[in-house]
C-alpha cells in the first residue's frame, strides 16, 4: 500500500469538496483536536503548557510523533486577545485559565479600549513563535492555528451574562463591541496567515447551547462573514468551529463562506453533510467525552457512526467534536488513531 502523508490526505479532502477532483489516498484524513492534554506527554502541567512556549512546542511535537494525526491543532487558550487588552487571568496548575477581571466590566470603557498588537502584546507574540517553530518541525501533517472569533473575544471582554443582557437592552452597543472585536480577530489572523499554517476561528459561545439562532444571525453572522470576506480577498481560507449544538445555524455557518466547518457531537452530522456538500469541508464530530470516560468499543462505534453518514461526494475529515479534555488518558487518544488506521 502506498504511504500517504497527513498533508496529502487533507489536500485531497479540499480538492474533492471544491473541485470535485478525486485524489488517490489510503483513507480519509483524521485527527483529534488536542492541546492541553498533550502537556502530559512531556511531564508538564497545563499551566506550564500555556505559559512556556518551549513546553507548548515540545508537547505538540510529542503528540504528533506519538499519534501521527493528519492535522496538528495548535490549541492553547482563547483568552490571549482579551488578556492583551486588559483582562486579568488566573492560571490553575491543571485546568483552563480563567479571567478574574474583565476589561469591560464597565461597558463605557469600550471607547478607550485599544486593540492589541499580536506582534508585541501579551502572550500573542509567543503564540506566533510557537506556530512558526512547530511548522518547521512538523512537515508531513497540517499545522493549524486556532484563535478566538469576535463573539468569543466580546464575551471575554464583557462576560457572557452581561453581553446577553446588552443584546436585549442595548443592541447598538453590542454591534459597536462586535465591530471592535472583529478588528481584533482580523488583526490576529493577519499575523497568523503569513506563517503558512491553517487559520481557524473558534467560537464556543456562539453555540445554540448558549444563544438563540436569532442572536447568532443578528450579532455574529455579519462579523463572521466580514472576516471570511477579508481573507478571501487575500486568497486565504478560513475555518470555523462552534462547540455544542449548532443545528439551527449550520446553514448560516456555511453562508459565511468559510472553507471548513468543525462541528461538535451534539450537532447532527447528517444535517451538516447536507448543508456543507460541495461548499465547505466538514470536520467532526466524535464525542470528546469518549476520550476521557469511554471504552475502546465506544470509540470504535463513534468513529463508525461518523463514517456511515460522512459525505461521499465531497471531502470529510474525521475529528473529535471539540478539544480532547486536558486530563484525558493518552492511551485513549492512541485508540482513536489506531481505530482510524484499522477501520478507514
Amino acid at each position: 500500500m502506498d504511504s500517504y502523508t497527513g498533508r496529502q490526505r487533507v489536500s485531497a479532502a479540499f480538492k474533492k469538496t471544491f473541485t470535485d477532483q478525486e485524489i488517490q489516498i489510503d483513507r480519509i484524513p483524521a485527527y483529534p483536536i488536542m492541546g492541553q492534554c498533550n502537556a502530559q506527554l512531556v511531564g508538564a502541567s497545563i499551566r506550564q503548557f500555556l505559559l512556556d512556549p518551549k513546553v507548548f512546542v515540545k508537547a505538540q511535537v510529542a503528540a504528533y510523533e506519538r499519534y501521527k494525526p493528519d492535522i496538528i491543532v495548535m490549541q492553547g487558550d482563547l483568552l490571549m486577545d482579551v488578556e492583551a487588552m486588559g483582562n486579568e487571568l488566573r492560571f490553575p496548575e491543571d485546568s483552563f485559565c480563567i479571567s478574574t477581571k474583565v476589561a469591560l466590566e464597565d461597558k463605557g470603557k469600550l471607547s478607550s479600549l485599544q486593540l492589541a498588537d499580536p506582534t508585541k502584546d501579551g502572550r500573542m507574540p509567543a503564540y506566533l513563535e510557537i506556530l512558526a517553530e512547530t511548522k518547521k518541525i512538523i512537515t508531513d501533517s497540517v499545522v493549524s492555528a486556532v484563535i478566538a472569533g469576535p463573539w468569543t473575544v466580546a464575551i471575554g471582554l464583557r462576560e457572557a451574562n452581561r453581553l446577553l443582557r446588552d443584546a436585549m437592552k442595548d443592541p447598538d452597543y453590542v454591534h459597536e463591541l462586535m465591530r471592535f472585536c472583529t478588528q481584533m480577530s482580523i488583526r490576529f489572523g493577519e499575523a497568523v496567515y503569513p506563517l503558512k499554517v491553517g487559520l481557524s476561528y473558534s467560537e464556543a459561545p456562539a453555540s445554540c447551547s448558549l444563544i438563540s439562532p436569532k442572536i447568532y444571525r443578528e450579532f455574529i453572522f455579519p462579523y463572521h462573514k466580514q472576516i471570511v470576506d477579508h481573507f478571501k480577498e487575500k486568497k486565504v481560507g478560513t475555518g470555523l468551529h462552534i462547540c455544542g449544538y449548532a443545528d439551527p445555524i449550520l446553514e448560516d455557518m456555511v453562508n459565511t463562506g468559510v472553507t471548513n466547518i468543525s462541528i461538535d457531537a451534539p450537532s447532527d452530522l447528517a444535517k451538516a453533510v447536507e448543508v456543507t456538500r460541495g461548499k465547505a469541508v466538514l470536520l467532526g464530530n466524535v464525542n470528546t467525552n469518549i476520550f476521557y470516560s469511554g471504552s475502546r468499543q465506544d470509540m470504535e462505534q463513534a468513529i463508525k457512526n461518523c463514517i456511515d453518514v460522512a459525505p461521499r461526494d465531497s471531502g470529510y475529515i474525521l475529528a473529535s467534536g471539540c478539544e480532547v479534555p486536558g486530563i484525558a488518558p493518552p492511551e485513549k487518544v492512541d485508540w482513536f488513531m489506531e481505530i482510524v488506521n484499522e477501520v478507514l
